[in-house]
């Protein structure tokens, strides 16, 4: 299973796309979005990738805060295409990615066929 999270409402201007940080109004309701899909998830081998931009990386703390576990950054995350990332990934655990758009609708078309809102702080599960 992968769960694909775009990240929560972050500053409208920065000095660099790349540093762009959460507002206080995007860190409350990843928290409490956080706190449903916690109370659903019940996979016991995952990790969890996010982009190395600041806003998906305050996205991964706040949920690995709750899920009580560590994130990985990958610098690909930020500014390519998921599905070579994807087809990669080992298929023995499940796996959350912190990412962007259009990287996650486009992920969920190639793999789905699906066109999809990807909201900021939307969580998408795809079966693989």
């Amino acid at each position: 299973m992968i769960y694909l999270i775009r990240h929560g409402i972050a500053e409208a201007y920065s000095t660099s796309d790349f540093g762009r940080e959460l507002t206080i109004e995007g860190k409350i309701k990843l928290k409490a979005a956080f706190l449903g899909f916690a109370e659903d998830f019940n996979s016991k081998n995952y990790k969890i990738y996010a982009s190395s931009a600041v806003r998906t990386m305050q996205t991964a703390e706040i949920l690995s805060d709750i899920l009580k576990c560590d994130f990985e950054t990958i610098d690909d995350l930020y500014n390519s295409s998921y599905e070579d990332f994807v087809r990669e990934l080992p298929q023995d655990m499940d796996y959350i990615i912190v990412g962007h758009e259009p990287y996650i609708s486009n992920l969920i078309y190639q793999m789905t066929g699906r066109n999809v809102i990807v909201s900021r702080g939307s969580i998408h599960k795809l079966e693989v």
